[in-house]
């Protein structure tokens, strides 16, 4: 039974391609040549790939490829700094949450209001929100 092999995709083929092409090109290579050397480095790539972490090569670099050494060190200083506890309780880290936190919705609203607001630069939304607490005549909340 024939071995079963992974069908390349259209850009990998091109790729292979357009190096085929540059090597008969750039060193004069027939195509006989070309493809064998094709060949050749296709076979020290999977080679290389099916290495073991320990057996790779240092600094050698694959496209594509993630290689365990490249990872870095987890000291314990790493791990302290992994979660931030005051007490017992852990602390999120990122943007707080706020004390009023906005609802997402759909709202279909006049594209002649829409292009206004839009026209006003970055913030339109907030804009559109201050408006209609304007109108509903609705107490403001401060951002502290």
């Amino acid at each position: 039974m024939p071995k079963k092999t992974k069908k390349k995709s259209a850009g990998t083929r091109k790729l292979d391609r357009d190096l085929e092409l540059r090597l008969r090109r750039e060193h004069a290579l027939d195509s006989d040549q070309s493809r064998r050397l094709m060949r050749d480095l296709k076979a020290l790539v999977h080679k290389h790939r099916n290495k073991r972490g320990d057996e790779r090569a240092k600094g050698v670099v694959v496209r594509g490829t993630w290689m365990p050494d490249d990872a870095p060190e987890l000291t314990t200083d790493y791990f302290e700094r992994a979660d931030v506890y005051r007490g017992d309780k852990l602390i999120r880290r990122g943007r707080p949450l706020s004390e009023y936190p906005k609802e997402a919705i759909k709202l279909r609203i006049d594209p002649d209001v829409l292009a206004y607001f839009r026209a006003t630069g970055p913030g339109w939304q907030t804009r559109i929100n201050d408006a209609l607490r304007r109108a509903a005549k609705l107490k403001v909340h401060k951002v502290s």
